[in-house]
């Protein structure tokens, strides 16, 4: 089997997106019948869809296309069981971030209700309004969960490629689960008393597995790369997901700055970021002190944020976490360089990469 060459990847990436909009649409009107449950059940399932259906980069299936095509996967876009795969991957993500958001108690959710506050609404002035919608978040995001699996195995790929994938996509899932209870352990301490390694393991499991490891890897297997091609992959996505991550903390910090109330911000919820730990290390022990006060402010105002702000400048963290994202791009590459992969397909998986690169670097 031989890679795509660049010209088809490119031409193929203009295709994908609108191909993939195509089937979500249809996925969820193939399942109206059969999560036809009445009026009472009628709402939930449209904001179910509607929330999946929400305008978004689609990084995770769209890599898990590119790289399975670059790894010569015979199957053309067109193949209806290649975009269901596809599919799978887009489901698990809105299933994490059904979770992450009422984890979070975060409101907005791409400038839109997140799927709780969506439930909540429907109940009108219901004394038990917020609690119901939390309730009915939880289990529809293990619906969520349930048809990213079902959606996979029933596949059309052979039986052993697809029961690995299926094996990597739920070991992934258990990654983003233990790396989501690190991120609520970790959120409660003080700054001082968390290190770089738990924040960078925290990313590890929570986004970089199921972002980027779990595309690849299973694009891989689908596609019948080896065994070898598949783990350097993975090696590949984890110096790459740390420097996706870092890219992000400091979009939002952008955003931030420009006062996009819209915009949710690690900075507004306290998280502790590598951003934020690069700052406390940096500074002297008057300005920690200010630090570790605003980000345990039980109200977060504007006078505190704007704080932090000034003390994320005042640091040097910002320009010192851009340059170890640099580093951490360098060594991906230089690990892709160094794979079983072969020079095409070395190059139609780092175009992959740029592509990706630049939509999280745009807001995706």
């Amino acid at each position: 089997m031989s890679p795509v060459n660049s010209f088809s990847l490119s031409a193929e990436l203009e295709r994908l997106p609108s191909l993939l909009e195509k089937e979500i649409q249809a996925f969820f009107h193939r399942q109206k019948e059969r999560y036809d449950y009445g009026d009472l059940f009628e709402p939930i399932f449209f904001d179910m869809c509607e929330f999946v259906g929400r305008k978004g980069k689609r990084i995770r299936p769209l890599l898990f296309l590119l790289v399975y095509r670059a790894l010569g996967g015979r199957k053309g876009l067109e193949d209806k069981s290649l975009i269901q795969a596809a599919l799978s991957l887009e489901l698990l993500h809105a299933f994490v971030l059904v979770h992450d958001d009422l984890i979070d108690r975060s409101e907005k959710r791409r400038s839109l209700p997140t799927f709780h506050k969506l439930v909540e609404q429907r109940q009108g002035r219901l004394s038990n309004a917020e609690r119901t919608g939390q309730g009915v978040a939880v289990v529809v995001g293990d619906l969520l969960f349930a048809l990213a699996v079902e959606t996979l195995q029933q596949s059309s790929f052979e039986a052993t490629p697809r029961q690995q994938a299926l094996g990597k996509l739920l070991s992934y899932v258990t990654d983003t689960g233990v790396g989501e209870i690190f991120d609520i352990l970790l959120g409660s301490r003080d700054i001082g008393r968390v290190n770089r390694e738990d924040i960078e393991r925290t990313y590890l499991l929570k986004t970089t597995r199921y972002t980027f490891e779990a595309p690849c890897v299973m694009g891989a297997i689908l596609a019948g790369a080896s065994a070898e091609k598949a783990e350097d992959l993975a090696g590949v996505m984890e110096p790459l997901g740390l420097a996706f991550q870092i890219q992000n903390d400091l979009l939002e910090f952008s955003h931030f700055e420009s006062k996009d109330q819209l915009f949710p911000t690690d900075l507004l919820e306290g998280k502790k970021t590598l951003l934020i730990r690069e700052a406390y290390e940096r500074l002297g022990e008057v300005d920690r002190s200010f630090l570790q006060m605003c980000l345990h402010s039980p109200a977060r105002n504007e006078s505190s944020i704007s704080k932090v702000q000034d003390l994320l400048r005042k640091s040097g963290a910002l320009v010192a976490i851009q340059e170890r994202g640099v580093l951490l791009f360098q060594e991906a590459m230089e690990r892709l360089a160094q794979s079983h992969l072969d020079r095409a397909e070395q190059e139609a998986i780092s175009q992959a990469i740029g592509w990706v690169r630049q939509s999280v670097r745009v807001g995706g």
